[in-house]
């Protein structure tokens, strides 16, 4: 052992002697400290910091924190794949909107799946499709594989049991589905008119979502939707209509979440659009080989990127690719997965200047790009 020469030599003598002594208490000293240090550790899991415990057991309040209804959950609708749908099999799909103060998205919510003789608890993965706090009203996202197939549907929220309404998934092969948002009175009977015949003719489907109307507006959708296939839906009044306009540009996103719930499974393509906004196969004649091209072509694509003339992206992609959509795009762009810039393709505008009586002649926006078979039989459709 190195000794320094100027330590007395009696202390030499002193630190030889007791130096084995010395280092058993440090050894022991230490596993002491340890052991405190654990117990403390042990304590903090058991027994949380008040900030600890709101983080972690933040799941455990209920349903309607000090009896203010404004705390609830909204839900909006369920979709069930059964075992035909070999991608999702028995998985439950749930879209829903809530209080953003409520942090729904950081607590456990429990469905319970029964088959008519037993019940079984599932956890269900939830997650914020509204990326902001700016809005009082967030939508939330829902999703739970179940384990056997599903009779009866609830949520359990710290012992408060809500029974859920289910419908089947659209299990439809459909080329392209075109989410839109809520209608209120403030759209042009014209746009539909024009989308519902353009997108039926390559192989397209519309989704609507009516929220009020007038009689003979409801009654032109039901007529098209007859006539075209297209897919109506009525749009919940959520909190009533004197705080519609603090849920989120009136729902878009709600819309968009349920339409990509629905058809998550069914549609080769999907995309979000305004009701203004019209996307045409410029290469092909239909919208399955217009978009497939590009994404066979092209392995590592996941979106296909349109500009409107406002320069708000607009996105067409493969509905496995993605779990939730803000507004008109992705909430998450698919992993590992590009977006290719459509510079030769484009988002079309529908102005208030254009007239149904032109658009049966044929001239609409885009049909510059169409075969004049197509044209044709767009604009007869219309009449």
């Amino acid at each position: 052992m190195y000794l320094n020469s100027n330590i007395p030599p009696y202390f030499h003598d002193l630190l030889r002697k007791y130096g084995h002594l010395y280092g058993l208490i440090i050894l022991k000293s230490r596993t002491l400290y340890l052991f405190i240090v654990f117990l403390v550790f042990l304590h903090l899991f058991l027994h949380p910091l008040p900030v600890l415990r709101r983080v972690r057991n933040a799941y455990t309040y209920k349903m309607k924190e000090l009896d203010n209804d404004e705390k609830d959950l909204f839900f909006v609708s369920a979709y069930y794949y059964g075992n035909e749908y070999s991608l999702y099999e028995n998985q439950v799909s749930l879209t829903f909107i809530a209080p953003r103060d409520a942090h729904w998205d950081r607590r456990k919510i429990i469905v319970i799946r029964s088959n008519g003789s037993t019940s079984v608890l599932e956890p269900m993965k939830v997650h914020r499709a509204t990326p902001h706090n700016v809005c009082k009203f967030v939508t939330l996202v829902g999703t739970v594989t179940l384990k056997d197939d599903l009779m009866d549907l609830e949520i359990l929220v710290n012992r408060n049991i809500a029974g859920i309404r289910y419908l089947p998934a659209d299990n439809k092969q459909r080329d392209l589905v075109v989410c839109t948002p809520p209608i209120y009175n403030n759209v042009g009977w014209q746009s539909i008119l024009l989308a519902s015949h353009i997108y039926s003719r390559f192989g397209g489907h519309l989704q609507i979502y009516v929220s009020n109307t007038n009689p003979a507006f409801f009654d032109f959708l039901e007529e098209l939707k007859r006539r075209k296939g297209l897919s109506m839906n009525a749009f919940p009044d959520f909190y009533g209509n004197s705080k519609l306009n603090e849920v989120e540009f009136g729902g878009i996103t709600v819309a968009n979440s349920d339409c990509l719930s629905k058809y998550k499974s069914s549609a080769s393509f999907i995309t979000f659009l305004e009701w203004n906004e019209l996307v045409l196969p410029k290469s092909f004649n239909s919208y399955f080989s217009e978009y497939a091209n590009f994404f066979e072509s092209e392995i590592f694509v996941g979106l296909l990127e349109f500009r409107n003339s406002k320069g708000i992206s607009k996105v067409v992609t493969r509905p496995l690719l993605i779990s939730s959509v803000w507004l008109n795009e992705p909430v998450e762009r698919p992993f590992k997965l590009k977006s290719k810039q459509m510079d030769t393709n484009k988002i079309y505008e529908i102005s208030d200047s254009d007239d149904v009586d032109s658009m049966i002649r044929g001239n609409f926006p885009g049909s510059d790009i169409l075969k004049m078979e197509d044209r044709r039989a767009i604009g007869l459709g219309m009449k």
